[in-house]
């Protein structure tokens, strides 16, 4: 059933989620510094930092546009920080972390016939994997009460919506950028 599910993505759609999976691991430290200043201790890290961790997957959904594609990040994320011993590893808790949200992700998204392909839909993208991953996070390592953790995914999905955003803007900004450049390529062919 893997084999079947990974056999619909290309070799460079791999390349893609791994790259831009690496690129969201790689810059998670410098973010979680920064939105530390931003936040104290009152709600977690990752709610406000979401707008930069979200970027990175919902910037994969956009460039590959085939379902799935989510999972595969979350996958590649969480063996990465296993691997590399980093960001306050939890171990097989990260699977949690990086793979449920971007289950619920592609779950959300059945509800788009197109996939991630408007603004609508990457914002709702980042919104939802950015609330499902605060929510596990407060729930089952912060253990927060109703209350804050109602309010934490709420400002989650409200930031990892645009975080969505943003990525549907430098998805739109590569894919103008490559149709000038096939434009101009058939210009000087002719």
């Amino acid at each position: 059933m893997v084999k079947k599910i990974l056999q619909q993505f290309s070799t460079s759609d791999l390349v893609i989620i791994a790259l831009l999976s690496a690129g969201g691991i790689a810059t998670k430290p410098f973010v979680r510094a920064l939105a530390q200043i931003f936040t104290g201790s009152v709600i977690p890290i990752g709610t406000v930092a979401g707008i930069f961790y979200m970027l990175w997957i919902v910037l994969a959904c956009c460039i590959v546009q085939k379902r799935g594609t989510a999972v595969l990040v979350g996958i590649v994320q969480s063996v990465l920080v296993v691997a590399f011993d980093m960001l306050g590893n939890r171990g097989l808790a990260n699977l949690l972390v990086y793979i449920v949200p971007g289950i619920t992700l592609e779950l959300v998204m059945l509800l788009f016939p197109r996939y991630v392909s408007s603004l609508v839909s990457s914002f709702t993208a980042g919104g939802v994997a950015n609330a499902t991953g605060a929510v596990i996070v407060g729930w089952f390592f912060l253990r927060l009460p109703a209350i804050p953790l109602f309010g934490s995914a709420a400002v989650s999905c409200l930031f990892g919506g645009v975080g969505g955003i943003i990525a549907y803007k430098l998805y739109a900004i590569v894919k103008g950028f490559r149709s000038n450049t096939a434009d101009a390529d058939n210009v000087n062919q002719a």
